[in-house]
């Protein structure tokens, strides 16, 4: 007798399966993984008639090992299957991926024919929510790119997703330089869900995620950069400026009063600064101070700008994105439910032309969100209807307020795609309330996309350019 190297499998009524072979050695990650030997431990499930794994490489240089398995039943657990395999195996030797089959493919010779195996759909073993806060928003983003999938609720697993310890490894790479914040991956181990790390990170809840001042980014020794709501309401937007912005300055949103719960709301937008003032100085007693604001946010960091110097302090950067004096605006004196829908909607770079013939309405709003997976559609009814309130009474204090003068600077951001329907604007308006000079930045996008991924990219890195220049 003698060993050919082959691995064959005695059925029980005697014939036998040939396996492969038994030098099918593979390297993936610097360790040498013998398939058989994951294939062997596979098939002592009991509902596994038979399973085969190879090595994959679908995006280059990322090689993992997929298994391919027939199920004895018509419903079966792969998640129970991983958990079946890691309690005996190493984990660098935990398939990525498990995929069902009624039968494996074999080529004219009777082996297996890997070339017919087809390619596993990590996508399908996402199940779980959409993000609640735009903290949770973030890292499902950075799960997305990590993993190269087209969504990740807060309650997938990465190792699950076909996650492994080099991607753990990246993954806690960008958590770093988007959020300032340190994890290993054995916190990833202990917590694999975007859920989980966002309370490891003491990220706060959805509660808090309402409050008038957003922590996003908490972390870093450099003045905090302040970023004031639109219209809209909820500074959630600005949650991108994370990944472009140096982890050396805080961020930190300004979110209209009376969202979270029911309160007195201003009464004119010199109100609203002044008590958003007070917010920041929680933050930064003393300046130099760091203002951003989009559409109305824009005029809300120029009042706070002129405030702030009257008394004393300084404002080192204000910018402001796409926001005009207020006798330039199309404004309403009363605007109705459905323009505060929009108004939701373009938070989450919706396009009202696009929503087609159907009445907006709430059900609707919260249907767009939920599907596309937005932060915003965590939000509830009440929610929703204190957002519609605040976004009434910003409208109206911003149509009643005429600017003073601010006695500096300003970084304008200007959107260059221009509906029909609305007169261009020019940043020149200003002028009469600037004393100082306006650089305009022109981003090619509408005013509604201006907060979303690729032009707040663009925005984020004029930003921390100059924010370097100042902090030298």
């Amino acid at each position: 007798m003698y060993r050919t190297g082959d691995v064959a499998r005695l059925r029980a009524d005697g014939s036998l399966d040939y396996v492969g072979r038994a030098d099918h050695q593979v390297k993936i990650r610097g360790f040498r993984i013998e398939l058989g030997e994951i294939e062997a431990a596979l098939v002592q499930h009991p509902q596994l008639e038979d399973a085969a794994v190879i090595v994959r490489e679908d995006q280059p240089g990322d090689k993992r090992l997929a298994a391919y398995v027939i199920p004895s039943e018509e419903t079966f657990d792969t998640a129970e299957l991983r958990r079946y395999a890691a309690e005996r195996l190493p984990d660098y030797m935990v398939p990525a991926a498990f995929v069902t089959m009624k039968e494996l493919p074999l080529t004219p010779n009777g082996k297996l024919d890997r070339k017919a195996l087809p390619a596993p759909d990590f996508a399908a073993a996402v199940t779980g929510r959409g993000p609640r806060t735009p903290q949770e928003e973030i890292l499902c983003d950075l799960f997305m790119e990590v993993l190269h999938l087209p969504r990740v609720g807060i309650d997938d697993r990465f190792f699950d997703l076909g996650g492994h310890s080099l991607l753990a490894v990246q993954l806690m790479s960008r958590i770093r330089e988007a959020l300032g914040v340190e994890l290993s991956i054995g916190n990833l181990f202990e917590a694999p869900t975007v859920a989980g790390l966002a309370e490891r990170l003491e990220m706060g809840s959805s509660q808090s995620a309402l409050d008038v001042l957003l922590p996003l980014r908490t972390s870093g020794d450099k003045p905090p950069l302040f970023c004031v709501h639109p219209a809209g309401g909820l500074g959630w937007c600005y949650a991108g400026l994370m990944t472009n912005i140096g982890t050396d300055y805080p961020i930190y949103g300004l979110q209209a009063r009376g969202i979270g719960q029911r309160e007195e709301l201003p009464k004119t937008l010199d109100d609203m600064a002044a008590d958003y003032i007070k917010q920041i100085r929680t933050v930064q007693p003393k300046g130099p101070y760091h203002l951003l604001g989009w559409s109305l946010g824009g005029n809300v960091v120029q009042a706070m700008a002129t405030q702030l110097q009257n008394q004393g302090e300084e404002v080192s950067l204000l910018v402001m994105l796409d926001a005009y004096p207020n006798h330039f605006l199309p404004i309403k004196e009363a605007p109705d439910d459905e323009e505060a829908l929009i108004a939701l909607l373009a938070l989450g770079g919706y396009d009202p032309d696009s929503l087609g013939e159907k009445p907006l309405d709430f059900e609707a709003a919260i249907e767009i969100l939920r599907r596309d997976g937005s932060a915003l559609a965590s939000l509830d009814e009440t929610v929703i209807l204190n957002l519609k309130n605040t976004y009434v009474n910003s409208v109206g204090i911003l149509g009643s307020y005429k600017p003073k003068t601010f006695r500096g600077n300003v970084l304008f951001f200007r959107s260059t795609i221009i509906p029909e329907w609305f007169d261009p604007i020019e940043p020149d308006s200003w002028k009469p309330y600037i004393n100082g000079q306006i650089e305009q930045i022109d981003i090619d996008c509408r005013h509604k996309d201006l907060c979303q991924p690729e032009p707040l990219a663009q925005i984020g890195k004029v930003l921390a350019v100059k924010l370097e220049e100042l902090n030298k």
